[in-house]
């Protein structure tokens, strides 16, 4: 407990610090507290170590970002969006799937290498974007909700392509699981979108003759229910708290949820940075071929990440292509659980896992400068609606 209490104050105070730092010096506080994990981590000082416990914090701090984002979300506003965020969605998974298939097959990998790079560069963590966003007072925007919509869709694409690449990889691919994982995918995404605004106009005049502090404990229970079963189908914890938050917002009167969740979120968030922090290992750049790797991949993944969601979104008025294709560029904690399961399944060598990984947390901190940049060169009036 000693240990744990130690790693959590170190985590906590770094964070809030280096943040709080960034935020003076003009940058994003995203990037203060990536890198308090990249001095805190085991590469460096070794003051915080991977474990379930400080996992399980990191990610119960997703789960309240993504449940946050949902509540200032609108279902009926996404739905608004269908249109090029499905089109964002699919051009971003096939875009850099080819690219990165290409630029590892280019360095002489093996084809199961490859195909798990490609499958990596499909990724995208909306976690990244959407904290950026929020710091900003920009999350309402037309394209914010396009690439909120778009990255559930990456999610469920993404899983997809997973089962298929671990499956031929591996040699144990099964058209049926496949077919399975995607038709429970579609129908837990597509129930809660369809059923949620009709359920939440029926449970509305409820909500008001119960106290705030029920109505909160009522919303967590949700939270976490949606989120075990978004884990159970094969999808993302943070898709089912990102949903639940979908869902609550619909009531008449979230008030006192949003209100009574800002604490917690704020509280649990800066330890999902600092584990992403933690996978920083200056170490590898002492080889000059893993170097070529890192920087062909980290090129190709946002050039490509970038141009899926420009392309998508083309039909978009003003600089909406160009903030949609910042905010997809993010690979974060979705293309490090890609890259864990191929290494530990032995379908990729270290050499190809330590460069999956260094361009994932190279995008993860190129991405918040981005999307700032993106979103600074358009007026507010022109992106709405």
């Amino acid at each position: 407990m000693t240990t744990i209490l130690l790693q959590l104050l170190v985590a906590y105070a770094a964070a809030r610090l280096l943040g709080r730092l960034a935020g003076a010096l003009g940058l994003p506080a995203v990037i203060g507290e990536l890198l308090a994990g990249a001095l805190l981590g085991p590469h460096l000082l070794g003051l915080i170590h991977e474990s379930e416990f400080f996992d399980a914090f990191a990610e119960l701090g997703v789960i309240f970002l993504l449940f946050e984002a949902g509540l200032e979300a609108r279902i009926r506003e996404l739905l608004a969006v269908r249109g090029p965020a499905i089109r964002v969605g699919l051009i971003g998974v096939a875009l850099p799937f080819a690219g990165g298939l290409l630029a590892a097959m280019a360095f002489g990998e093996a084809t199961s290498n490859a195909l798990f790079v490609a499958t990596a560069f499909v990724a995208t963590s909306v976690g990244i974007t959407i904290a950026v966003l929020r710091e900003l007072g920009l999350q309402s925007r037309r394209s914010a909700r396009i690439i909120l919509a778009a990255a559930v869709l990456d999610d469920i694409l993404g899983l997809i392509v997973l089962v298929i690449v671990k499956g031929v990889a591996l040699g144990e691919s099964d058209p049926v699981e496949i077919a399975l994982i995607a038709l429970e995918a579609v129908a837990f995404v597509a129930v809660i979108v369809v059923a949620g605004p009709p359920l939440a106009t029926r449970l509305s005049h409820l909500v008001r003759r119960l106290s705030p502090g029920i109505v909160f404990d009522a919303s967590l229970v949700l939270m976490l229910g949606l989120s075990l079963l978004a884990e159970y189908v094969g999808l993302a914890a943070i898709v089912g708290a990102f949903l639940a938050g979908l869902l609550l917002g619909e009531l008449e009167d979230y008030d006192p949820v949003q209100r009574r969740i800002e604490p917690l979120t704020a509280f649990f968030v800066p330890f999902f940075f600092v584990l992403m922090g933690t996978y920083v290992d200056f170490t590898v750049f002492a080889d000059p071929f893993i170097d070529a790797e890192i920087a062909v991949f980290t090129g190709v993944a946002v050039a490509t990440k970038y141009a899926g969601g420009w392309i998508g979104a083309l039909k978009e008025r003003g600089s909406i292509p160009r903030q949609v294709g910042a905010g997809m560029i993010p690979r974060g904690e979705v293309g490090i659980v890609v890259a864990g399961i191929a290494f530990s399944a032995g379908a990729v060598t270290e050499d190809v896992y330590v460069a999956v990984i260094s361009m994932v947390l190279a995008t993860t901190f190129l991405a918040p400068f981005v999307i700032r940049r993106a979103f600074a060169r358009a007026p507010q009036s022109a992106e709405t609606g």
